[in-house]
């Protein structure tokens, strides 16, 4: 018994040995050869999420973007002039254009534009009122003469500023100086000084109330140191300009009080303490 057990135990032994001789043998390479590959890993993207509030903020700057931009409601639609004097409203109201955008348009080179092509404005100031309207807010010069050279009369300021030619149709209640000389003129440059000026201005505006006669033109005859009074009586006054205009005209009162009968011609009261006449 004990033989048989032993043999049939090799048996087992010697069938399991083939068994596992045969795993090895027989296996197919292409599932037990290679190695197994380890899956991939999923990376998850975070997922993002839009909140209302932002969609909001987003369609408000849509919004505001197209509103400043594109919306008419910030097209200039009126333009407002005021403190003009000799230049029109038309003119100026030129200068802005209507139908651009309010807050885009360049008011410091409109303003540059119109001190440069208008010697008779001293000064300007351009507002906007939002949404549609513009201001132009104009300081002139204070004009005080006309100047006539060669047939052409010009505006002078109390600078001595040619500000304008006068154009026919034209009127001004400036006293009327004439240029024997005729001496070209330049708009925007000065002819005269503010103390000539000043004296001229004063001689015409007292003149009545020292005379009782009434001033006409007055003539400059070779250089702006001498002046001459042409009058309603039909002789002239000779000023110097550089001496006290009332002074002057203070003399020519006691002249005229005691001499109006013997002047045909003219008054000479150049030289300080004398009058001369004819």
């Amino acid at each position: 018994m004990k033989k048989i057990s032993e043999v049939m135990f090799r048996k087992k032994t010697k069938v399991r040995q083939s068994f596992s001789g045969g795993y090895k043998q027989y296996r197919s390479p292409l599932v037990f050869g290679s190695r197994r590959k380890k899956p991939k890993k999923e990376i998850a993207l975070p997922k993002i999420q839009i909140g209302w509030k932002y969609v909001l903020y987003l369609i408000i700057l849509v919004a505001v973007i197209y509103f400043v931009f594109f919306s008419k409601k910030l097209a200039i639609n009126e333009v407002i002039v005021e403190g003009n004097k000799t230049v029109t409203v038309e003119k100026l109201s030129s200068y802005i254009k209507r139908g651009s955008n309010i807050l885009f348009f360049n008011s410091n080179s409109t303003r540059k534009k119109i001190l440069t092509e208008n010697p008779q404005i001293k000064d300007v100031e351009i507002l906007r009122g939002i949404p549609d309207t513009v201001k132009i807010v104009v300081l002139e010069h204070e004009n005080k003469l006309i100047w006539q050279s060669s047939g052409t009369n010009y505006l002078v300021s109390t600078q001595g500023k040619v500000t304008k030619k006068v154009e026919d149709g034209e009127t001004f209640n400036y006293p009327v100086l004439v240029d024997a000389k005729n001496v070209p003129v330049t708009i925007s440059k000065n002819i005269v000084s503010p103390n000539f000026v000043a004296f001229t201005t004063n001689v015409f505006d007292k003149f009545f109330d020292a005379t009782n006669i009434k001033p006409t033109t007055f003539v400059v005859p070779e250089t702006t140191f001498d002046l001459y009074l042409n009058t309603e009586a039909g002789f002239y006054v000779k000023l110097n300009t550089m001496r006290s205009s009332g002074k002057q005209l203070e003399n020519l009162k006691k002249v005229l009080v005691e001499k109006r009968q013997d002047i045909h011609e003219y008054v000479d009261l150049r030289i300080d303490g004398w009058a001369y006449y004819k």
